[in-house]
Protein backbone atom coordinates (compact mmCIF):
# COMPACT_ATOMS: atom_id res chain seq x y z
CA UNK A 1 0.00 0.00 0.00
CA UNK A 2 1.45 3.36 -0.96
CA UNK A 3 1.44 6.23 1.48
CA UNK A 4 -0.81 9.23 0.97
CA UNK A 5 0.25 12.83 1.35
CA UNK A 6 -2.40 15.49 0.51
CA UNK A 7 -1.65 18.98 -0.66
CA UNK A 8 -1.15 21.78 1.86
CA UNK A 9 -1.72 25.43 1.25
CA UNK A 10 1.73 26.23 2.65
CA UNK A 11 3.57 23.67 0.53
CA UNK A 12 5.58 24.68 -2.53
CA UNK A 13 4.70 23.10 -5.91
CA UNK A 14 7.82 20.93 -5.82
CA UNK A 15 7.07 19.69 -2.33
CA UNK A 16 3.47 18.76 -3.23
CA UNK A 17 4.74 16.26 -5.80
CA UNK A 18 7.65 15.01 -3.67
CA UNK A 19 7.63 11.23 -3.29
CA UNK A 20 7.52 9.66 0.13
CA UNK A 21 10.78 8.18 1.41
CA UNK A 22 10.37 4.46 1.84
CA UNK A 23 12.44 1.83 3.63
CA UNK A 24 16.12 1.05 3.28
CA UNK A 25 17.63 1.57 -0.11
CA UNK A 26 19.70 -1.58 -0.32
CA UNK A 27 19.34 -4.98 1.15
CA UNK A 28 21.86 -5.55 3.89
CA UNK A 29 23.06 -1.90 3.93
CA UNK A 30 22.41 0.38 6.92
CA UNK A 31 23.97 3.40 8.50
CA UNK A 32 23.48 6.66 10.35
CA UNK A 33 20.68 8.77 8.85
CA UNK A 34 21.62 12.26 7.64
CA UNK A 35 18.76 14.48 6.44
CA UNK A 36 19.22 17.72 4.51
CA UNK A 37 17.16 20.24 2.57
CA UNK A 38 17.99 20.81 -1.07
CA UNK A 39 20.63 23.52 -1.37
CA UNK A 40 21.98 23.06 2.17
CA UNK A 41 25.47 21.79 3.05
CA UNK A 42 25.92 18.25 4.40
CA UNK A 43 28.52 17.32 7.02
CA UNK A 44 30.01 13.80 7.19
CA UNK A 45 31.74 13.42 10.59
CA UNK A 46 35.34 12.12 10.53
CA UNK A 47 36.83 9.53 12.85
CA UNK A 48 40.45 9.64 14.02
CA UNK A 49 41.43 7.18 11.28
CA UNK A 50 39.98 9.52 8.66
CA UNK A 51 41.72 12.64 9.95
CA UNK A 52 45.09 11.71 8.43
CA UNK A 53 46.81 8.96 6.44
CA UNK A 54 45.20 7.49 3.34
CA UNK A 55 41.61 6.63 2.50
CA UNK A 56 38.57 7.14 0.27
CA UNK A 57 34.95 8.32 0.49
CA UNK A 58 32.53 6.49 -1.84
CA UNK A 59 28.81 6.70 -2.56
CA UNK A 60 26.76 3.52 -3.17
CA UNK A 61 24.08 3.90 -5.84
CA UNK A 62 20.82 1.96 -6.19
CA UNK A 63 22.47 -0.55 -8.51
CA UNK A 64 24.91 -1.25 -5.67
CA UNK A 65 27.78 0.32 -7.60
CA UNK A 66 30.35 2.52 -5.82
CA UNK A 67 31.49 5.94 -7.04
CA UNK A 68 34.41 7.92 -5.60
CA UNK A 69 33.56 11.22 -3.87
CA UNK A 70 36.96 12.16 -2.35
CA UNK A 71 40.40 10.81 -1.54
CA UNK A 72 42.45 11.10 1.64
CA UNK A 73 46.16 11.70 1.16
CA UNK A 74 47.14 13.59 4.26
CA UNK A 75 44.02 15.73 3.63
CA UNK A 76 40.76 15.21 1.78
CA UNK A 77 40.61 16.20 -1.90
CA UNK A 78 37.49 16.03 -4.16
CA UNK A 79 37.21 13.35 -6.84
CA UNK A 80 36.14 14.18 -10.43
CA UNK A 81 32.49 15.25 -10.41
CA UNK A 82 32.83 16.87 -6.95
CA UNK A 83 35.33 19.64 -7.73
CA UNK A 84 34.48 22.79 -5.72
CA UNK A 85 31.85 20.84 -3.79
CA UNK A 86 33.90 18.84 -1.28
CA UNK A 87 35.85 20.53 1.55
CA UNK A 88 37.41 19.43 4.81
CA UNK A 89 36.83 21.17 8.14
CA UNK A 90 38.40 20.41 11.50
CA UNK A 91 36.14 17.39 12.23
CA UNK A 92 34.15 16.61 9.08
CA UNK A 93 33.98 16.49 5.29
CA UNK A 94 31.46 18.96 3.88
CA UNK A 95 29.42 18.40 0.71
CA UNK A 96 28.01 21.74 -0.42
CA UNK A 97 24.65 22.47 -2.11
CA UNK A 98 23.05 19.07 -1.66
CA UNK A 99 20.61 17.88 -4.32
CA UNK A 100 18.20 14.99 -4.76
CA UNK A 101 20.78 13.25 -6.95
CA UNK A 102 23.18 13.15 -3.97
CA UNK A 103 21.02 10.69 -2.03
CA UNK A 104 22.55 7.37 -1.14
CA UNK A 105 24.91 5.67 1.32
CA UNK A 106 28.34 7.18 1.92
CA UNK A 107 31.13 4.87 3.07
CA UNK A 108 34.53 5.83 4.51
CA UNK A 109 37.54 3.52 4.11
CA UNK A 110 40.52 5.04 5.97
CA UNK A 111 43.94 3.38 6.47
CA UNK A 112 42.48 0.06 5.26
CA UNK A 113 39.72 0.27 7.88
CA UNK A 114 36.09 0.53 6.84
CA UNK A 115 34.01 3.01 8.84
CA UNK A 116 30.26 3.06 9.49
CA UNK A 117 28.13 4.11 6.52
CA UNK A 118 25.92 7.23 6.50
CA UNK A 119 22.59 7.40 4.73
CA UNK A 120 21.89 10.77 3.11
CA UNK A 121 18.34 11.87 2.32
CA UNK A 122 17.67 15.19 0.57
CA UNK A 123 14.29 16.89 0.76
CA UNK A 124 12.58 19.79 -0.97
CA UNK A 125 10.74 21.14 2.09
CA UNK A 126 7.38 22.85 2.07
CA UNK A 127 7.30 26.34 3.60
CA UNK A 128 5.29 27.67 6.54
CA UNK A 129 5.32 31.39 7.40
CA UNK A 130 4.21 32.80 10.76
CA UNK A 131 4.78 35.90 12.88
CA UNK A 132 6.34 35.78 16.32
CA UNK A 133 3.77 34.89 18.96
CA UNK A 134 1.54 32.97 16.53
CA UNK A 135 1.02 29.19 16.55
CA UNK A 136 2.78 27.31 13.74
CA UNK A 137 1.43 24.07 12.25
CA UNK A 138 4.00 22.01 10.34
CA UNK A 139 2.12 19.49 8.12
CA UNK A 140 2.91 15.78 8.11
CA UNK A 141 0.31 13.19 6.99
CA UNK A 142 0.56 9.48 6.45
CA UNK A 143 -1.87 6.58 6.69
CA UNK A 144 -1.71 5.04 10.15
CA UNK A 145 -5.10 3.37 10.57
CA UNK A 146 -4.76 -0.39 10.59
CA UNK A 147 -0.95 -0.21 10.69
CA UNK A 148 1.45 -0.80 13.48
CA UNK A 149 3.40 2.43 13.99
CA UNK A 150 6.66 1.90 15.80
CA UNK A 151 7.45 5.59 16.34
CA UNK A 152 6.69 9.15 15.25
CA UNK A 153 9.62 11.54 15.38
CA UNK A 154 10.11 15.22 14.60
CA UNK A 155 13.69 16.47 14.30
CA UNK A 156 15.44 19.73 13.46
CA UNK A 157 19.12 19.93 12.45
CA UNK A 158 19.58 16.35 13.57
CA UNK A 159 18.22 17.07 17.06
CA UNK A 160 15.00 15.53 18.39
CA UNK A 161 12.11 17.93 18.92
CA UNK A 162 9.36 15.40 19.77
CA UNK A 163 9.41 11.57 19.85
CA UNK A 164 6.36 9.36 20.36
CA UNK A 165 7.26 5.76 20.99
CA UNK A 166 5.22 3.00 22.66
CA UNK A 167 2.66 5.52 23.91
CA UNK A 168 5.34 7.64 25.60
CA UNK A 169 6.25 11.15 24.43
CA UNK A 170 9.68 12.70 24.97
CA UNK A 171 10.88 16.21 24.10
CA UNK A 172 14.16 17.67 22.96
CA UNK A 173 16.17 20.52 24.48
CA UNK A 174 14.30 23.83 24.39
CA UNK A 175 10.94 22.14 23.82
CA UNK A 176 8.29 20.80 26.20
CA UNK A 177 4.66 19.72 26.25
CA UNK A 178 3.47 23.32 26.68
CA UNK A 179 5.11 24.37 23.38
CA UNK A 180 5.07 21.41 20.96
CA UNK A 181 2.56 18.64 20.32
CA UNK A 182 0.83 16.51 17.66
CA UNK A 183 -2.94 15.79 17.45
CA UNK A 184 -4.08 13.33 20.10
CA UNK A 185 -6.00 11.24 17.51
CA UNK A 186 -3.05 11.01 15.08
CA UNK A 187 -3.25 7.20 14.96
CA UNK A 188 -6.81 7.38 13.56
CA UNK A 189 -6.77 10.43 11.32
CA UNK A 190 -3.30 10.16 9.75
CA UNK A 191 -2.49 13.68 10.93
CA UNK A 192 0.92 13.90 12.58
CA UNK A 193 1.45 17.63 12.06
CA UNK A 194 3.69 19.37 14.57
CA UNK A 195 2.07 22.25 16.48
CA UNK A 196 4.43 24.92 17.89
CA UNK A 197 2.68 27.36 20.22
CA UNK A 198 3.78 30.98 20.41
CA UNK A 199 6.53 30.59 17.82
CA UNK A 200 9.76 32.50 18.37
CA UNK A 201 12.46 33.63 15.94
CA UNK A 202 14.81 30.92 17.23
CA UNK A 203 12.26 28.25 16.20
CA UNK A 204 12.93 28.85 12.50
CA UNK A 205 14.60 26.10 10.44
CA UNK A 206 13.94 22.83 8.63
CA UNK A 207 11.93 20.21 10.51
CA UNK A 208 11.81 16.53 9.47
CA UNK A 209 8.87 14.22 10.10
CA UNK A 210 9.83 10.52 10.37
CA UNK A 211 7.15 7.84 10.75
CA UNK A 212 8.56 4.40 11.40
CA UNK A 213 6.04 1.79 10.23
CA UNK A 214 5.85 -0.93 7.61
CA UNK A 215 6.25 1.67 4.89
CA UNK A 216 8.37 4.46 6.30
CA UNK A 217 7.36 8.04 5.74
CA UNK A 218 9.73 11.00 5.80
CA UNK A 219 9.02 14.61 4.85
CA UNK A 220 10.39 18.07 5.59
CA UNK A 221 8.95 21.52 6.39
CA UNK A 222 10.86 24.80 6.56
CA UNK A 223 9.50 27.17 9.21
CA UNK A 224 9.92 30.93 8.72
CA UNK A 225 9.28 33.10 11.79
CA UNK A 226 9.22 36.86 11.23
CA UNK A 227 8.67 39.89 13.42
CA UNK A 228 5.14 41.29 12.96
CA UNK A 229 5.00 44.70 11.24
CA UNK A 230 4.36 47.69 13.45
CA UNK A 231 1.03 49.44 12.66
CA UNK A 232 1.47 53.04 11.43
CA UNK A 233 -0.78 54.37 14.21
CA UNK A 234 1.48 52.81 16.84
CA UNK A 235 4.55 54.65 15.57
CA UNK A 236 2.82 57.98 14.95
CA UNK A 237 0.89 58.08 18.24
CA UNK A 238 3.92 58.85 20.49
CA UNK A 239 4.97 61.62 18.12
CA UNK A 240 1.61 63.40 18.18
CA UNK A 241 1.28 63.14 21.96
CA UNK A 242 4.80 64.23 22.84
CA UNK A 243 4.96 67.44 20.79
CA UNK A 244 2.04 69.21 22.50
CA UNK A 245 3.44 68.18 25.85
CA UNK A 246 6.86 69.64 25.01
CA UNK A 247 5.28 72.89 23.73
CA UNK A 248 3.09 73.12 26.83
CA UNK A 249 6.08 72.61 29.12
CA UNK A 250 8.05 75.25 27.21
CA UNK A 251 5.16 77.78 27.46
CA UNK A 252 4.82 77.31 31.18
CA UNK A 253 8.57 77.61 31.69
CA UNK A 254 8.67 80.82 29.64
CA UNK A 255 5.72 82.26 31.57
CA UNK A 256 7.29 81.46 34.95
CA UNK A 257 10.65 82.94 33.91
CA UNK A 258 9.05 86.17 32.63
CA UNK A 259 6.93 86.47 35.77
CA UNK A 260 10.00 86.05 37.98
CA UNK A 261 11.86 88.73 35.97
CA UNK A 262 8.99 91.20 36.33
CA UNK A 263 8.75 90.56 40.07
CA UNK A 264 12.48 91.08 40.57
CA UNK A 265 12.49 94.29 38.49
CA UNK A 266 9.46 95.60 40.42
CA UNK A 267 11.14 94.90 43.75
CA UNK A 268 14.29 96.72 42.65
CA UNK A 269 12.30 99.78 41.47
CA UNK A 270 10.33 99.87 44.74
CA UNK A 271 13.51 99.52 46.79
CA UNK A 272 15.19 102.41 44.96
CA UNK A 273 12.10 104.61 45.43
CA UNK A 274 11.88 103.69 49.10
CA UNK A 275 15.53 104.44 49.82
CA UNK A 276 15.39 107.74 47.89
CA UNK A 277 12.19 108.90 49.67
CA UNK A 278 13.58 107.93 53.07
CA UNK A 279 16.75 109.93 52.43
CA UNK A 280 14.69 113.00 51.52
CA UNK A 281 12.54 112.71 54.66
CA UNK A 282 15.61 112.28 56.82
CA UNK A 283 17.34 115.42 55.47
CA UNK A 284 14.30 117.74 55.44
CA UNK A 285 13.62 118.03 59.22
CA UNK A 286 17.21 118.99 59.75
CA UNK A 287 16.69 122.19 57.77
CA UNK A 288 12.99 123.13 58.06
CA UNK A 289 12.03 121.79 61.45
CA UNK A 290 12.34 123.55 64.70
CA UNK A 291 14.46 120.95 66.40
CA UNK A 292 17.80 121.42 64.64
CA UNK A 293 20.56 123.15 66.47
CA UNK A 294 21.37 125.06 63.30
CA UNK A 295 18.05 126.92 63.55
CA UNK A 296 18.86 128.25 66.98
CA UNK A 297 20.00 131.53 65.50
CA UNK A 298 19.11 134.62 67.40
CA UNK A 299 18.65 137.65 65.28
CA UNK A 300 18.03 140.81 67.08
CA UNK A 301 17.11 144.16 65.71
CA UNK A 302 16.74 142.74 62.17
CA UNK A 303 14.65 145.05 60.00
CA UNK A 304 13.40 144.74 56.45
CA UNK A 305 14.03 147.76 54.28
CA UNK A 306 11.55 148.63 51.57
CA UNK A 307 13.92 150.76 49.61
CA UNK A 308 16.65 148.57 48.26
CA UNK A 309 15.48 145.19 49.57
CA UNK A 310 18.54 144.82 51.84
CA UNK A 311 18.54 143.65 55.43
CA UNK A 312 20.28 146.07 57.70
CA UNK A 313 21.58 145.89 61.25
CA UNK A 314 20.34 148.63 63.50
CA UNK A 315 18.36 151.36 61.74
CA UNK A 316 17.29 151.51 58.13
CA UNK A 317 19.72 153.07 55.71
CA UNK A 318 17.81 155.45 53.60
CA UNK A 319 17.68 155.86 49.84
CA UNK A 320 20.53 153.62 48.92
CA UNK A 321 22.66 155.20 51.59
CA UNK A 322 25.18 153.37 53.59
CA UNK A 323 28.55 152.08 52.80
CA UNK A 324 29.46 149.15 50.58
CA UNK A 325 30.44 147.09 53.54
CA UNK A 326 27.02 147.63 55.12
CA UNK A 327 25.20 146.40 52.08
CA UNK A 328 27.32 143.27 51.85
CA UNK A 329 26.59 142.54 55.50
CA UNK A 330 22.86 142.96 54.87
CA UNK A 331 22.99 140.50 51.93
CA UNK A 332 24.86 137.94 53.96
CA UNK A 333 22.19 138.02 56.62
CA UNK A 334 19.44 137.67 54.05
CA UNK A 335 21.05 134.56 52.50
CA UNK A 336 21.52 133.09 55.95
CA UNK A 337 17.83 133.47 56.79
CA UNK A 338 16.76 132.07 53.44
CA UNK A 339 18.95 128.99 53.71
CA UNK A 340 17.71 128.29 57.25
CA UNK A 341 14.13 127.94 56.00
CA UNK A 342 12.77 131.13 57.52
CA UNK A 343 9.16 131.36 56.34
CA UNK A 344 9.50 135.07 55.81
CA UNK A 345 12.19 134.52 53.17
CA UNK A 346 10.84 131.63 51.05
CA UNK A 347 10.06 133.79 48.05
CA UNK A 348 12.66 135.71 46.11
CA UNK A 349 11.58 138.95 47.85
CA UNK A 350 11.12 139.06 51.61
CA UNK A 351 7.65 139.54 52.86
CA UNK A 352 6.95 143.16 53.54
CA UNK A 353 6.38 144.08 57.05
CA UNK A 354 6.10 147.83 57.40
CA UNK A 355 8.90 148.81 59.62
CA UNK A 356 8.31 145.80 61.86
CA UNK A 357 11.00 144.09 63.70
CA UNK A 358 11.38 140.22 63.61
CA UNK A 359 12.61 138.61 66.72
CA UNK A 360 13.34 134.85 66.74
Amino acid sequence: MSSFQPRFRTASPAARHQPTRTGVYFRGVSGKLIQAAAGDDVKFPLTEECMKGRGTLKRRLQDNSLHSVGDLDGSWKPAPGYINRLFQSSDSVILTSADISDEGYYEFDCNNKREESAQLQVFIPSDVFVHEGEDAILPCRSITAGQWVKSVRWRRDGEVVLDVRSGKTTYGNGFNESRVSIPSDWDQRANLSLIIKRAEARDGGVYYCDIDKVEKHRSAVRLHVSTPPTPPSTTSQPTTTERPSECSDWSWRTFLIMAAVFVIVGLLVWLCWFLRNRKFNVCTPGFGGGSSEREEIKLENVTISKGDGHLCNGTEEGGGGGSEEGRESDCDQQHMLKSNGNPDFINDEPKKKNNSTLKL
